[in-house]
């Protein structure tokens, strides 16, 4: 292919091209880079026999295109689909008052579109299904005022709207450049069209001139399913009954409500290969966001050997709690339980999709192909309040290596484990303690209640609580906000060492406070603990001694088999040679904040560049565990696709030789993906900072940001001064608050 001479290419070339050659190299990260990664030997996997209809692999269905960045049906949002081989792109069609067919999320283009700001006046009023619809419809434009005044904005609000600036995609044009793929047409509207003398099965006839291969057409229009049967007869094309949410909805052409149609498989045999529901159709949420038993839709379905595909899936919906805001655990719950399988799922994030089906899919019992650290972060507190019981059980059975203890102390000496020293974000001890209430500031900003000021017969009064990041609909569970049992650090060990888990890590923090204000030893209380549990005289189970103090990690130096872990509160982004160094005379490893890792596209969610942090602490010997790692999407950047797996594989990928997680569950699952070491499997996307933003907009813009100077990390940010001495320690048992009736007893 001969390529144009420079004196030939104008500024929007040039952009086209280079945005087709970093998309270029953007595929090949995603199918060759495993050999970056720590990992297992490969075993080539035998073909799966699934549980769908024919047996084949479920399909996964790119809704409006990587429609969960990108806005919806945008040439931009088709392009940037990494779904595994086969992934469908489905385009809603609608019309124009010229009669062209555009790719449209919606009827109503108001929220979708720039249509009420460039058309103030042409908002109307249509009775759709029987029902009043008021906005601005494509119907009312001509096709050249789409593609030279309009412009298709992200329509929900939660996701960022960075890339608002993509004409509306013609069909035909769709079709064209997506040639080599599997695409859908879904046809919503087709009497509502027929009523301005517009025609859906007309304008499909002419889309099949341009692609003759239209994987599957849509409707949720009886009539039309069956004018298209004698255009789709002799071709591959699938026709497929859509099911509103709203059940109660009339069909059109039967004038029956789609409730009452739902199960008549022998009548829609008749007219379509298959159906498309709501994915609550087949899993129930009740009212406490819990599902309910599966209905038994897709076994009846199948044995009338009909299709059943699944829609509205998206990572950044408000998910069932069962799913701990897991979003692969969803589309598993789908595809991947024992009794059926749903043939496709329609989702706005066809990676996480594929990551499900291909790489998940089948790996409950694989073993390790990727070799991280899972350390936890209080437990498996994003599913229990944390460090309590419950937490730490559920962290053992989800697959933790290192389960961590918070270390607090009670005024009489016991040592626990609690998240924070403030017992007002994690125990219910703002109700009947208000009174107590106190500021510290070397301790915090704000008031609080603190441990140090309560027995331990007044901290086993109160209950957990379960802390979470988010509100609002991004809560955890109500249903387990108060859940299980306080754990002196004593009981914790005992219960590590029963359960044979790889090692713990115990925090330490506001030594030199409690020391000199409150006459506690907090790592006296710690040394004690692990010497009465003999892990000072072992190397099977790993010690990890954390503290984002110098003098804490000093006291421990002269036991060799523990490793010392310094904690870097804050985020940074740079660190010279010089404090690595002095990071490695107190230290073995190193907690660094996620984001430390790359820096931020002008504050908008997006990477920009990768920081020398990890390259410098492995210089300098030092180990580094990223964290805390969370399954909500409001917590993981956007180039990560609102996705836990592929944040984690990427922090793996850029050198983080741990992840401290508050979802333990979700890193042995991504550490036992199928898809590691197998290279003829779907590659999770390996995504360098800055190449989303990079690709998609103007590389002027990127270029002209100026980023504020980054945040260097310095020794005066973790070496403090030797420890004081503790004035008068009252001795209170072994300060580890050993007691006979352990609260692990069960176990």
């Amino acid at each position: 292919m001969l390529l144009p001479s420079l004196p030939d290419l104008n500024i929007q070339d040039w952009k086209k091209m280079l945005r087709h050659v970093l998309l270029v190299c953007l595929m090949i990260q995603c199918t060759t880079a495993d050999a970056k990664h720590k990992k297992g030997t490969a075993v080539p996997l035998a073909k799966r026999k699934w549980l769908t209809l024919h047996g084949d692999e479920p399909v996964v269905v790119a809704n409006g295109g990587f429609s969960g960045l990108y806005p919806s049906q945008t040439d931009i949002a088709f392009r940037n689909v990494f779904g595994q081989n086969g992934t469908v792109f489905l385009c809603d069609l609608h019309m124009t008052h010229d009669g062209h067919g555009f790719c449209l999320s919606q009827l109503n283009i108001q929220n979708t579109t720039n249509a009420a700001d460039a058309f103030p006046d042409r908002r109307k009023t249509y009775i759709v299904n029987g029902k009043e619809l008021q906005g601005w419809f494509a119907l009312d434009f001509t096709s050249d005022e789409m593609l030279s005044k309009l412009v298709v904005t992200q329509s929900i609000f939660s996701r960022s709207d960075l890339f608002d600036f993509s004409s509306p995609y013609p069909t035909d044009l769709f079709l064209e450049e997506n040639n080599n793929t599997q695409v859908w047409i879904n046809a919503e509207y087709p009497a509502f069209y027929n009523q301005h003398n517009l025609s859906l099965v007309d304008k499909i006839k002419q889309l099949l001139e341009v692609k003759k291969d239209i994987s599957y057409i849509s409707s949720s229009d009886i009539g039309f399913l069956k004018r298209m049967g004698p255009v789709v007869r002799g071709l591959r094309t699938k026709l497929m009954f859509k099911f509103p949410v709203d059940r109660s909805t009339v069909e059109p052409t039967t004038n029956k409500r789609y409730a009452s149609l739902l199960t008549k498989f022998s009548m829609i045999k008749k007219f379509a290969a298959g159906i498309v529901v709501p994915r609550e159709y087949i899993w129930p949420v009740n009212r406490g966001r819990h599902l309910k038993s599966s209905t038994n839709l897709v076994a009846k379905a199948h044995k009338q050997g009909v299709q059943v595909f699944a829609y509205g899936f998206a990572n950044d919906n408000y998910l069932p709690y069962n799913y701990s805001y897991d979003p692969q655990r969803e589309y598993l719950q789908f595809v991947d339980n024992s009794k059926f399988a749903v043939d496709g799922v329609v989702t706005d994030f066809a990676t996480s999709a594929s990551i499900a089906i291909a790489c998940l899919a089948g790996s409950r019992n694989a073993s390790r192909r990727v070799h991280t650290l899972i350390i936890t972060a209080n437990g498996a507190s994003g599913d229990y309040p944390g460090s309590t019981d419950l937490a730490y059980q559920k962290a053992v059975d989800d697959g933790a290596d290192i389960i961590d203890c918070s270390v607090q102390m009670t005024k009489d000496g016991v040592a626990f484990c609690l998240p924070s020293v403030d017992l007002i974000s994690t125990t219910t001890a703002s109700g009947p303690f208000m009174s107590r209430a106190t500021k510290v500031e070397a301790l915090q900003s704000s008031m609080g209640i603190f441990s140090f000021d309560f027995t331990w017969e007044e901290i086993q009064s109160l209950k957990p609580q379960m802390f979470s990041e988010f509100n609002g609909e991004l809560a955890r569970d109500p249903a387990r906000k108060n859940m299980g049992k306080f754990v002196t650090l004593s009981d914790f060990l005992e219960f590590a060492k029963a359960k044979a888990v790889s090692g713990v890590l115990i925090n330490i923090e506001n030594a030199a406070f409690l020391a000199t204000n409150k006459d506690l030893d907090i790592v006296g209380a710690v040394t004690t603990a692990l010497s009465n549990a003999t892990l000072d005289k072992q190397s099977t189970q790993k010690v990890l001694i954390m503290s984002g103090e110098s003098s804490v990690l000093d006291k421990f130096k002269d036991i060799s088999t523990y490793q010392k872990v310094l904690h870097i509160k804050k985020k940074v982004e740079f660190v010279t040679n010089e404090t690595a160094l002095e990071i490695k005379k107190h230290a073995d490893a190193v907690l660094l904040h996620k984001h430390s890792l790359y820096t931020q596209f002008r504050g908008e969610g997006f990477t920009l560049n990768l920081t020398n942090l990890i390259e410098c602490m492995h210089w300098a010997n030092i180990s580094v565990y990223a964290g805390t790692v969370l399954n909500e999407f409001q917590d993981i950047y956007m180039d990560f696709n609102s996705d836990p797996y592929t944040l984690i594989h990427n922090l793996i990928y850029y050198g983080a030789d741990g992840i401290i997680t508050q979802y333990p569950r979700t890193a042995n699952a991504y550490t036992r993906n199928l898809c590691t070491g197998n290279k003829e499997s779907y590659r999770i996307p390996e995504i360098n900072p800055g190449e989303v933003i990079t690709y998609a907009l103007d590389p002027k813009e990127v270029e002209e940001y100026k980023p504020p100077p980054p945040e260097y990390l310095e020794t005066k940010d973790f070496v403090t001064p030797p420890l004081p001495p503790v004035a008068a320690i009252a001795k209170k048992n072994d300060h580890g608050g050993s007691n006979s009736n352990s609260i692990f007893s069960l176990w």
